[in-house]
């Protein structure tokens, strides 16, 4: 298993002038390999990426001479990428032709500083230190968390701070969760975040919303700043260091969120909502910030790497118009409609509620269906397992 590890560095002043001269010469190599590359395709030619690089690097003593005042991974990781780049988006346009994917284009330092790569028999990494070649030691905020061999690493800027990304090859370990064979149910929204099927709630966060006026003072500062000046660089940093709070505040609740249902549940029942078209409508920025999308990327890593499923259930299954006590569709329910009795049976229901143990009692049947649990439907549910169960059953009962 392949993991990734972010750390925050806290460099010197000359420290961080060699951050910013690496990454300049990374984004050289990038543009230079790129205009090669095209000149090559337009004469007709065959593009080899190992001459490439040889013809660089026979550049460097007579017409480049500030490529090796770094490290030689930062240019040749940029024409490595560059080439990693290439290939997704000639694989992207065969696989999909319709696809709406540009050509990668040169990298300009106005746009974003960017970063380099290292390579791993280049760097190392001792507890709060890594010792970056040219440079020499510098120091990290955190310890690697991460037990294995190191594939790479890369140094890159992030609102005017820079991070360590270490790539780790670990050994595959599956974690147990604390409730093996439990399920749930979980319906995703925008008034709550998250309903679940044991009528446990989570409830929208919102920080994008929150942030709201102060990223719009922000920005109509920055619209009052001279362009090229100084203030106007410094502005521009407030406003990147604001964008990256609301962004570490939400990954935040979404890794919380996700790891306290993948602790509690092994079978994980979701709704496979249109995210793309959702995001297209008027309630677009709500989806945005609610992040729904990566919240059940996270619950399916988390329950691969413990052993666990997510189930998803298709996105035409009235979830919120059928009663689970008797099976009622009720074609009248709109949006506005939050409650609702069923007229078949009278039960009353909450629509988010009735919505998740619809999702659990579904994802159940589906993988019911697929022997996935070697039960039908009715036994699992007579079994305890599910959320919705009140019946407690110990690890003995479940491994008989």
């Amino acid at each position: 298993m392949i993991k990734a590890h972010r750390i925050r560095l806290n460099p010197t002043a000359e420290q961080e002038n060699y951050f910013y001269r690496a990454s300049g010469v990374a984004r050289f190599a990038w543009n230079w390999a790129l205009e090669e590359y095209k000149r090559r395709k337009a004469a007709g030619q065959e593009v080899a990426w190992n001459e490439i690089k040889k013809e660089f690097r026979a550049k460097i003593e007579t017409e480049y001479p500030f490529v090796k005042e770094v490290t030689k991974c930062a240019a040749e990781a940029a024409i490595s990428d560059l080439r990693q780049a290439i290939n997704i988006y000639y694989k992207t346009k065969e696989a999909h032709p319709n696809a709406k994917v540009k050509f990668p284009g040169r990298r300009r330092r106005s746009k974003k500083v960017g970063g380099f790569g290292m390579n791993n028999d280049k760097f190392r990494v001792s507890g709060h230190t890594v010792y970056v070649p040219k440079l020499g030691e510098v120091n990290m905020a955190e310890v690697l968390r991460f037990d294995g061999r190191i594939l790479n690493g890369r140094i890159k800027e992030r609102a005017g701070r820079w991070h360590l990304t270490i790539t780790v090859e670990v050994e595959s370990v599956t974690q147990t969760v604390a409730s093996p064979q439990r399920s749930v149910g979980i319906d995703f929204g925008l008034s709550t975040f998250a309903t679940l099927s044991n009528s446990e709630k989570s409830e929208t966060q919102a920080r994008s919303r929150q942030a709201e006026g102060k990223l719009k003072r922000l920005q109509r500062g920055l619209a009052r700043k001279k362009r090229g000046s100084n203030n106007r660089k410094k502005w521009k940093l407030r406003i990147a260091r604001a964008h990256e709070r609301v962004s570490n505040l939400r990954n935040d609740f979404l890794h919380k969120f996700s790891r306290e249902v993948v602790n509690a549940y092994s079978i994980i029942c979701v709704e496979d909502l249109s995210l793309k078209g959702l995001t297209r409508t008027r309630l677009a920025k709500s989806f945005h910030d609610a992040a729904i999308g990566k919240a059940v990327i996270m619950l399916e890593q988390k329950a691969a790497a413990s052993g666990g499923i997510v189930q998803k259930v298709n996105r035409f299954f009235p979830s919120s118009k059928r009663c689970h006590v008797c099976g009622y569709i009720n074609d009248e329910l709109s949006l506005s409609d939050r409650e609702w009795t069923c007229p078949q049976c009278g039960a009353r229901h909450e629509r988010d509620l009735n919505a998740a143990i619809n999702l659990e009692m579904e994802g159940v049947s589906l993988l019911a269906g697929s022997g996935y649990i070697g039960v039908t439907t009715v036994e699992f549910a007579a079994s305890g397992l599910g959320a919705t169960s009140v019946q407690v059953v110990d690890d003995e009962a479940v491994r008989n």
